[in-house]
């Protein structure tokens, strides 16, 4: 369990490194009071690119070290089961003809005759708010996070959304960055608790009655 956490850790300190330049750049340089505005504008999207980034990143080294246990199938839980079919067998994609449903079933046949793997890959549909990242614990059968990130959370989104897709409608203040920076800091440690209680629990396995 150490290097998944340390991994995970590491991957916090680098991310929160690029906050601390992103946030002091306006205020370390001799700028132009519209670059100032600029660079503060637009470090909003890369704010919401450092936390979706952490967490495809985290979900990645959890399910490595979740394969390298080789878990036996009627120990997994159902959720971790579904996600690692779903993924496998691509169910997310429709099947109208029958040859496209023949293949995923014969992907499923062979699917137990190997050691349980899950293949890389969680659904964050490119807007990870309070709802996706949820549903992202949920497929792991981890630990929902605490609603105070909801409001905060998709808040972000609603500034990153209206700014990466060049609206200026919005004015961002110097304390919507303050807010951002540290709710992206605090997001990243809710995630890493989380998952060390996950790993430490044993959550992956099914659980008996």
């Amino acid at each position: 369990m150490e290097i998944i956490i340390s991994e995970i850790q590491e991957d916090i300190k680098w991310r929160v490194n690029e906050i601390t330049t992103l946030k002091t750049i306006p205020l370390r340089y001799n700028l132009q009071k519209n670059h100032q505005n600029s660079i503060i504008i637009y470090s909003i999207p890369a704010y919401y690119a450092l936390w979706e980034g952490y967490l495809k990143n985290s979900f990645e080294l959890l399910t490595n070290y979740i394969n390298k246990l080789e878990l036996d199938y009627s120990t997994v839980n159902v959720n971790l089961l579904t996600h690692a079919i779903e993924n496998r067998c691509n169910l997310g994609n429709e099947r109208k003809y029958f040859d496209k449903k023949m293949k995923s079933v014969g992907v499923l046949t062979q699917f137990y005759k190997e050691p349980f793997r899950i293949e890389q890959g969680v659904p964050t549909e490119s807007n990870v708010n309070f709802k996706v990242t949820n549903r992202v614990l949920e497929r792991f059968c981890i630990q929902s996070m605490d609603n105070k990130y909801e409001k905060p959370l998709d808040r972000l989104l609603l500034f990153r959304n209206k700014i990466a897709h060049g609206e200026n409608s919005i004015k961002v203040k110097r304390e919507d960055i303050d807010e951002f920076s540290l709710l992206v800091e605090n997001l990243m440690y809710e995630i890493l608790i989380l998952i060390e209680k996950y790993i430490d629990t044993k959550g992956y396995l099914m659980k008996s009655n």
